[in-house]
């Protein structure tokens, strides 16, 4: 009877997914709708129209990314409340390039770069010489570069109100000014950390409210040889101290030298340790399926981009790499790009990604967001991953020419070239165990991050340093104590994978799943119902058989009489 019982619990279970909680839904206001147009000739140039993007999308999603030469083309006015022309380039625009910028006279408008000076806004402008600086001042700061940066310096900005100032070895200059609701930036270029004072100045321009810096502590590469020990060493310490955290999971460990695969499942101990911890606060992340592509240890590896080759994942790793010499002209590598490499990518991330949610809900561990390994992926690769993940978390590759480039603003940002993924900085770095000034160094980009609004202290620790080189940093972190703790889970997140959705709000968690998933999942974590199910329909076919033997038996017998 308990048997019958047990069996009769598990089907009305089957019903019932575990973490059904309803998360209220959100109102948001109307926001600005913003037009970036760029003028960029080399595209080194254009890979700094990224940085704008992301820059821009902390204050609106609703982000239009044009060239001034696609724009003069098509030349039509948009109901953009906020308009950015990027001079990156050393062609003087044309009368119609011009025109473009000049036909939005009744919004907010910021020029930066090159040209700025041609358009009717700025008659009075023009720029007289440039100068190296190697530090900006306004608001009551001084921020240190930490490399020389060119600056132009403009006539006619006596009567702007100036916000920041370049500091040269001859003086301070105007870098950042405005007059009523035209903003001019005197740089044509916005890398290093122009940028953050860049971002800085959109606070104005947006005429956005500022917000305190707030802190992420992000625990990274756990995957199925994990030391379990060391893992709840570190949850442990942040539960003992109510500090909510995020843990990045790669499910599949691939052995280096033999190519054995361990699963999560195979990991029984660090998945109940992964489980408590979520069970206690923490959010977990998704941080690719394998974390290697070739034959590196995963942790070490690359997933989502062809570090050998430098360039996205076009080819299994198996096959014969093809590259552009190995094909007659430019017209057949794009066709092997197009038909062959871009058709590989996009299902290899597909699989990646369904493959990793599965393995981890199966167990019990829910992603609500998603990291690439070494912050290396492809634009099309994002766009990819963003019809599964609203959320991503770290730095972002800004271009397909090398991975060896990434940024990330100081603050959240839901760029357009995110396609509506919205990405969580992390800001500090990490330990390395071979530099013995990293933990110092972290602090002082710590430093740096605290003097912007809206920015994080963001950070990722390896538990398999050990809890002692853990507790030094947030020891040194005492001096933020001022600023709050991030909680991903207090945030609006969404996966979904082929019918399964996991979704965050106010601190809950709501999972939903297809019936076949369901009862797939939930039969492997209750495996032993089928035990008593099995001697069920073991006895009930003995009894049927024994039943049908006696019949037959009777029958024989009243036969013969």
């Amino acid at each position: 009877m308990k048997q019958i019982m047990s069996f009769a619990l598990l089907l009305a279970f089957l019903a019932i997914s575990p973490w059904q909680i309803t998360a209220a839904d959100g109102t948001s206001g109307e926001e600005p709708k913003v037009l970036i147009l760029y003028h960029a000739e080399e595209q080194t140039q254009k890979e700094e129209v990224p940085v704008l993007d992301m820059l821009a999308g902390h204050f609106s999603s609703e982000i239009t990314i044009q060239s001034i030469e696609e724009a003069a083309a098509e030349y039509v006015k948009g109901d953009y409340t906020h308009v950015i022309y990027f001079g990156l380039g050393k062609r003087q625009l044309t009368e119609e390039e011009l025109f473009i910028v000049d036909q939005y006279d009744d919004v907010k408008k910021m020029f930066i770069g090159n040209y700025f000076e041609y358009f009717k806004e700025a008659p009075d402008l023009s720029i007289r010489d440039y100068r190296h600086i190697d530090a900006v001042s306004g608001e009551g700061k001084m921020f240190d570069l930490k490399e020389d940066k060119d600056m132009m310096l403009i006539n006619g900005t006596e009567q702007m109100e100036v916000l920041f100032e370049g500091q040269a070895a001859d003086g301070s200059y105007p870098l950042i000014f405005k007059n009523g609701t035209l903003y001019y930036v005197a740089v044509n270029s916005i890398t290093g950390r122009i940028s953050d004072i860049v971002g800085e100045s959109l606070f104005d321009f947006f005429d956005e409210e500022k917000s305190p810096p707030k802190k992420l502590i992000r625990l990274e590469d756990i995957h199925p040889r994990s030391d379990p020990v060391l893992v709840k060493q570190v949850g442990d310490y942040l539960a003992e101290r109510n500090i909510p955290y995020a843990v990045t999971v790669v499910p599949v460990y691939t052995n280096p030298e033999t190519g054995q695969r361990i699963h999560l499942s195979q990991a029984i101990e660090l998945v109940d340790v992964l489980k408590e911890m979520q069970k206690n606060g923490a959010s977990l992340i998704q941080h690719g399926y394998l974390h290697q592509y070739r034959e590196d240890e995963t942790g070490e590896g690359f997933e989502y981009w062809d570090v050998e080759n430098d360039r996205p994942i076009f080819q299994s790793n198996t096959d014969e790499v093809k590259l552009r010499e190995d094909f007659a002209t430019d017209e057949e590598y794009e066709d092997f790009v197009r038909n062959v490499g871009l058709p590989y990518e996009q299902q290899h991330i597909y699989e990646s990604i369904v493959n990793g949610v599965y393995e981890m809900t199966a167990e019990g561990l829910y992603p609500i967001a998603f990291e690439a390994p070494h912050y290396s992926m492809s634009q099309t690769g994002y766009k990819e991953l963003s019809k599964y993940f609203t959320t991503y978390v770290g730095q972002i590759q800004i271009s397909d020419r090398t991975y060896d480039g990434t940024f990330v603003p100081l603050y959240e940002s839901t760029p357009a070239g995110l396609h509506g993924m919205k990405v969580i900085p992390e800001t500090m770095g990490y330990i390395d165990p071979e530099n013995d000034k990293a933990v110092d160094e972290m602090i002082e980009q710590a430093d740096y991050a605290a003097q912007f609004s809206d920015s994080y202290l963001a950070f990722f620790y390896h538990p398999y340093l050990g809890i002692e080189k853990f507790d030094e940093v947030m020891i040194k972190l005492e001096k933020y104590d001022q600023y709050e703790w991030v909680d991903l889970k207090e945030m609006d997140h969404r996966t979904e994978v082929d019918g399964m959705v996991v979704e965050t709000a106010d601190g809950d968690i709501n999972v939903s799943r297809p019936m076949s998933v369901l009862v797939a999942q939930t039969t492997k974590d209750l495996w032993w119902a089928s035990i008593p199910l099995a001697i069920f329909l073991l006895i009930a076919v003995a009894a049927i058989a024994q039943k049908f033997r006696k019949r037959k038996t009777d029958g024989e017998f009243w036969g013969k009489q």
